[in-house]
């Protein structure tokens, strides 16, 4: 922003007052003396029929709200206001604005008909069929279904309601005493022992080194530590072996990598849009590596968030991070595009985008209130279209559909009229080609409508044609100027949104001023600010005075790191989710992660270093009979490696793991898809490298992540859920993949180990982290002896029992 024009904090605290030039404030003033029909009782809403009320609902309240109430309604310009039928009647300070059943002598249906010396509204007319459905519904008798009430009621928010534990500020208490028994306790600890003791129950001892490694290597890179790290780690018996080792492992880029994709699991990160065509979008990987680099490089929480929402907004020191901040709001460009025609459908992406967006961010399931106010929480339906018309007033890129399969709004980095001006001679060519395929498709369309009698010319002979065309406007395609794009979101025109009744985008309630939610302030994007309010609403978001930022991030990295959150429900802070188990201490971790800077690694090494998290799993009898589910944190929770953890590992396993950088998927050229919802994308490409790179389609499942319940890439996944089913088992047995990678692993450590007990140790301390246990030799051994099948297959047979194990696949 320039001049003196206020900045945007400033804006958020003038609320939302409309600034309207001087001759229109005149002119409102006059218009307001000029209403001089002699005044009339107020008259009783008349009975109205379905066909009089759906009238009102969906033709004339439009644009009582898109073109009065700007004027007419909070503000009450001239002292009329608009916004009720006892309002309209009252009229101004000369009297009535209309007489019911009197269209003709009304003076509201004067001014907007420019007819009078005051024209309304002051910037254009009303089309003449506007004008129409005015007279018409002021004949009738002026039908009003809120039956008096007011268009905009008012929404009062609770004190029940703003005492909920989540929207209250963090509370700043130091951590408690505790007994000296544990002297490897930090502040962490002291909460929660604390509360142990209070309840009766006592921690469990710590975890051995073997254990402790496999735990904090898998929990901060998803792969597992070498046998010579284990043996080392073990071995050592330096104070900072420890600390070391997980400054070591933050370091890694394979960090960035596994906490990347808890976040893509999150933000429902996908490759395709999730159309009825499921078209790829080959820029989609931008973001995806956007993400890993921000985990990988510490970027600062609240940086994060504000460059996802609103990048393509905030100041830039060159080149580089203006595209970066721009490829970074492709966290809203992948919001779900669903059926055969998206672009006539929107209102669902913007809802997706909108849903995702108070799960992430702040832990409310803001998409309640879409058709109604929020039964539970306090959220208006008025504050949902408040963030729906700041998305509204953004340009989403199309990444193409089956009726319109060439994209268009993706972002280029040279900028749109640098790129239009390289661009011209490869449009110009395309576009023959275009009309070559127009006119042969419209003739094998016109099979379906008229019998076409010219001999040889079947419906099968011209798609043959059609295809031809394709396939020689493809080579063609494929010679478009290589400039870089980004799947991102750009800034369109500004504009409020009307509620959506009952959430029908058809049936448009009052327009509601674009802003945040009430609960946490309810500031408005000001009258005077010039954009969609995307930037505002990141500060807002990332603001260290919002309740909800700091605590649901730093309740997701608990999380990821104990298998539950302080609050279990990680996505949903209202009041249906969950209680915090221990809320001071959540307070604490938001506090301390936002006075680090916003650093996750500083809040990782923080509850790291804790001895809860260093303890054992093991079970205490005492301890599980009062606290069965382990709410209290008295021992480790047992968990499953997920799907990432495991394919990650067996290739690792057998040095087939491809460990560099995932880039853009081998789609086809963006110019030549013809997908549609009989015939969608459907492909998977082949990858060694981590997980985390494979490709991520919407309609289809992953047939090997799903498998091991992995990201859906439809619905954001807060939590992953863990469960055991027989195709798991038989994958892990059976699988082309398991004997490939079993072999494989089999051949390279038989290199290295070939007798059959150095095999069998490389196996165990490379597999389970420890050497073999008593009579786990002799039992291979006897396997070796009646099994069929050379020496390799026989201990690749071995390999894949290990690895469908629960030692292997459950971390202590």
């Amino acid at each position: 922003m320039s001049g003196n024009r206020p900045t945007a904090r400033e804006g958020l605290d003038a609320g939302s007052r409309l600034a309207w030039s001087l001759p229109v404030l005149l002119s409102l003033a006059l218009f307001a003396k000029i209403v001089s029909a002699p005044p009339t009782q107020s008259r009783p809403v008349p009975a109205s029929s379905p066909e009089a009320r759906e009238r009102f609902g969906h033709q004339v309240r439009p644009i009582l709200e898109s073109r009065c109430f700007g004027c007419h309604a909070d503000l009450a310009e001239g002292e009329l206001r608009l916004d009720s039928r006892a309002a309209i009647l009252a009229g101004g300070k000369s009297g009535p604005a209309a007489v019911p059943g009197a269209a003709a002598s009304s003076l509201l249906l004067q001014v907007i008909g420019y007819q009078h010396e005051i024209k309304m509204p002051p910037d254009r007319a009303l089309p003449p069929d506007d004008v129409a459905q005015i007279a018409r519904w002021i004949d009738e008798g002026m039908v009003w279904p809120e039956a008096e009430g007011p268009l905009l009621q008012p929404y009062v928010i609770s004190e029940e309601h703003r005492l909920h534990w989540a929207f209250q500020p963090l509370a700043a208490a130091p951590a408690p005493r505790t007994v000296g028994r544990y002297p490897e306790a930090n502040a962490i600890d002291r909460f929660l022992l604390a509360r142990l003791e209070a309840e009766g129950l006592r921690p469990a001892p710590l975890a051995g080194k073997r254990a402790l490694i496999r735990r904090v290597t898998y929990d901060l890179t998803g792969l597992p530590p070498t046998a010579g790290e284990v043996e080392a780690f073990a071995a050592t018996d330096s104070p900072q072996a420890y600390a070391e080792l997980v400054d070591r492992l933050l370091a890694s880029p394979a960090y960035g990598e596994r906490w990347g994709r808890h976040w893509l699991d999150v933000v429902r990160y996908a490759d395709t849009a999730g159309d009825a065509g499921d078209f790829p979008v080959p820029e989609a990987y931008r973001y995806r590596n956007y993400v890993i680099d921000a985990f990988q490089h510490d970027k600062p929480y609240d940086q994060f968030v504000r460059e996802q929402i609103a990048g393509d907004l905030l100041a830039a020191r060159d080149d580089q991070e203006r595209w970066e901040r721009t490829v970074a709001t492709g966290y809203l460009a992948i919001a779900r595009r669903v059926g055969v025609q998206p672009l006539d459908l929107r209102h669902i992406t913007l809802e997706d985008a909108i849903d995702n967006l108070g799960k992430t961010f702040l832990g409310l399931t803001v998409q309640c209130a879409r058709c109604h106010d929020h039964k539970f929480d306090p959220i208006p339906t008025s504050d949902y279209y408040a963030l729906y018309g700041i998305l509204d007033s953004s340009v989403f890129p199309h990444p193409g559909a089956e009726h319109a399969p060439y994209r268009r709004g993706f972002v280029y980095r040279v900028g749109r009229n640098r790129a239009r001006k390289a661009m011209a001679s490869y449009e110009k060519e395309i576009a023959l080609w275009d009309a070559k395929e127009r006119k042969k498709f419209s003739e094998y369309m016109a099979f379906e409508f008229q019998l076409i009698t010219e001999p040889g010319r079947t419906r099968e002979a011209v798609w043959a044609e059609l295809q031809a065309i394709r396939a020689q406007r493809a080579a063609v395609a494929r010679t478009e100027p290589p400039l870089e794009t980004a799947y991102a979101v750009q800034e369109g025109d500004s504009r409020d949104a009307a509620i959506h009744l009952a959430g029908d985008p058809g049936a448009r309630g009052p327009l509601v001023r674009r802003g945040f939610l009430q609960i946490l302030g309810g500031a408005q994007v000001p009258s005077y600010y010039r954009g969609s309010g995307r930037r505002l609403l990141a500060d807002w978001i990332a603001d260290p005075g919002n309740p909800l930022t700091a605590r649901v991030m730093a309740n997701r990295i608990w999380h990821h790191h104990f298998g539950a959150g302080l609050v279990r429900t990680t996505s949903d802070f209202g009041t249906r989710g969950e209680l915090p188990t221990h809320p001071a201490l959540l307070d604490y971790l938001a506090r301390r992660f936002i006075e680090s800077g916003w650093s996750v690694k500083t809040l990782h090494r923080l509850i790291l270093h804790s001895r809860a998290y260093r303890q054992a799993s093991a079970d205490l009898a005492e301890n599980h009979e009062r606290d069965p589910e382990n709410r209290l944190l008295w021992r480790s929770h047992l968990r499953r490696l997920d799907a990432e953890q495991v394919r990650d590992s067996i290739l690792a396993f057998s040095g087939e793991l491809d460990r560099a950088r995932g880039e853009r998927h081998p789609f086809p050229h963006r110019r030549t898809y013809f997908y549609r919802q009989h015939e969608p994308f459907a492909d998977f490409f082949p990858s060694r490298r981590r997980s985390v790179y494979l490709m991520q389609p919407r309609i289809q499942k992953h047939p090997y992540l799903d498998l091991f319940d992995g990201p859906d890439g439809n619905l954001p996944f807060s939590e992953r859920k863990a469960t055991t089913t027989t195709l798991q088992a038989l994958f892990l047995m059976n699988s082309r993949f398991m004997h490939e990678q079993a072999s494989a692993t089999a051949e390279r450590w038989s290199a290295a180990t070939p007798g059959l007990s150095a095999f069998f140790e490389k196996a165990s301390r490379t597999i389970f982290g420890r050497p073999p246990r008593s009579g786990e030799l002799e039992r291979a051994s006897a396997y070796l002896r009646r099994a069929a099948g050379d020496e390799g297959d026989k201990r690749a047979g071995i390999l894949r029992a290990m690895l469908a194990s629960n030692e292997f696949l459950y971390v202590e």
